[in-house]
């Protein structure tokens, strides 16, 4: 099925998270707009969240689909996000690229968490962060168990990869 939505690379093979410049499982590189600037002169506190959106939608959206989860309508994304945290590091400034890396740490029975990290362009530490997601169904309005196939697509995804010290 193909998810409208997220513009998906379908063939490309998982990123061994040792080659990736956040040693996370997936990555992103994203460049500071000036939309994202605060008063302050430097990226503002609430766009870290959204840049821990971008590449989350991205990377579930790959997972879903690879393991028959992603239908073909926005509410077909089984999830719905319960908490989100942040901790900032270093300024981003604009015009900066940053590499936005995720992974999930850990499964629950209908939850799981997922680590962000975001570093600028000389490798500095910008922000790190987690959010919680719960597997949910729009139409009944309640969750449900994650399936047996996206918890494997994952496990051979990531490759076993655990944070290093997060952050």
């Amino acid at each position: 099925m193909s998810y409208p939505y997220l513009i998906l690379n379908r063939n490309a093979p998982p990123l061994d998270p040792r080659m990736t410049n956040t040693t996370y499982p997936y990555e992103i590189n994203l460049e500071v707009a000036f939309r994202d600037i605060d008063a302050m002169g430097h990226v503002n506190n609430a766009v870290f969240f959204a840049y821990f959106e971008t590449v989350r939608i991205k990377y579930l959206g790959e997972l879903m689909e690879k393991s028959g989860l992603l239908g073909t309508e926005l509410l077909d994304l089984p999830l719905i996000l319960v908490e989100a945290s942040c901790t900032y590091k270093s300024p981003a400034l604009l015009t900066e690229v940053l590499h936005v890396g995720t992974g999930i740490s850990r499964f629950g029975t209908k939850s799981f968490d997922m680590l962000y990290r975001i570093q600028g362009e000389d490798n500095r530490l910008i922000a790190y962060g987690r959010t919680v997601q719960v597997m949910y169904d729009y139409i009944t309005r309640s969750a449900f168990s994650i399936p047996d196939s996206l918890r494997a697509y994952v496990e051979e995804y990531q490759r076993g990869w655990q944070p290093a010290g997060y952050p």
